[in-house]
C-alpha cells in the first residue's frame, strides 16, 4: 500500500521532466508563436483591421492591393468560347458575353454595379469586403435573379453594420 503513492508521485515527476525537456514543450511553442509574424487571412474576406492598416483611397484600391485574385477569379472560371458564346466549365463562369453581368459589387446588400463601382466607395467608410463566387452570390444577394454572373464583392459600410 505504501508503495502505490510513492510510485504515482515518481511517475508524475518523470512525466513532468519529460514534458519540460522535449523541444516541442509549451515554452518552446510559445516562443516560436511570438516570433512568427505570420497571420492567417481568409482569402475571401478583408477585415476592418486590414483596411485600417493600409491607408487606401477606395474599395477598388483595397481589393487591388490586398486580394487582387478576386478580379482574376471571375475571369479564370474555366469558360471556353464556342461560336461567340462562352460556355462555363463550372458554376462561376460568364456564359454569354452580352448577357452576363460579370463581377458585381454590392454595398450593404444594395447592388452598385460592376467593379468600377468600387472606386465610388471610400475606404474610410468600409468595415469589411467579402468575395462570393457566382453560386453563393446568386443564392444570398438580392436582385441577381437569372442574371449570369461570375461572382460578387460585398462591401459592408460602417453605417450598415
Amino acid at each position: 500500500m505504501r508503495r502505490l503513492p510513492a510510485m504515482l508521485s515518481s511517475l508524475l515527476m518523470i512525466a513532468a521532466l519529460v514534458a519540460c525537456a522535449s523541444p516541442g514543450g509549451a515554452a518552446a511553442g510559445d516562443a516560436a508563436k511570438a516570433s512568427s509574424p505570420k497571420v492567417r487571412t481568409n482569402p475571401d474576406l478583408i477585415t476592418k483591421a486590414e483596411i485600417e492598416a493600409g491607408g487606401f483611397r477606395d474599395a477598388y484600391d483595397i481589393v487591388q492591393r490586398l486580394r487582387p485574385t478576386w478580379f482574376t477569379k471571375a475571369k479564370s472560371s474555366g469558360a471556353q468560347s464556342m461560336g461567340g458564346i462562352q460556355v462555363s466549365g463550372g458554376y462561376s463562369g460568364v456564359q454569354s458575353g452580352s448577357t452576363g453581368a460579370g463581377l458585381l459589387v454590392y454595398l450593404d446588400n444594395t447592388r452598385m454595379g460592376g467593379t468600377a463601382a468600387l472606386r465610388d466607395i471610400p475606404a474610410t467608410s468600409i468595415t469589411a469586403l467579402q468575395y462570393m463566387d457566382a453560386a453563393t452570390a446568386t443564392a444570398r444577394l438580392p436582385g441577381i435573379g437569372s442574371t449570369v454572373i461570375s461572382g460578387a464583392i460585398v462591401a459592408t459600410s460602417r453605417t450598415g453594420q
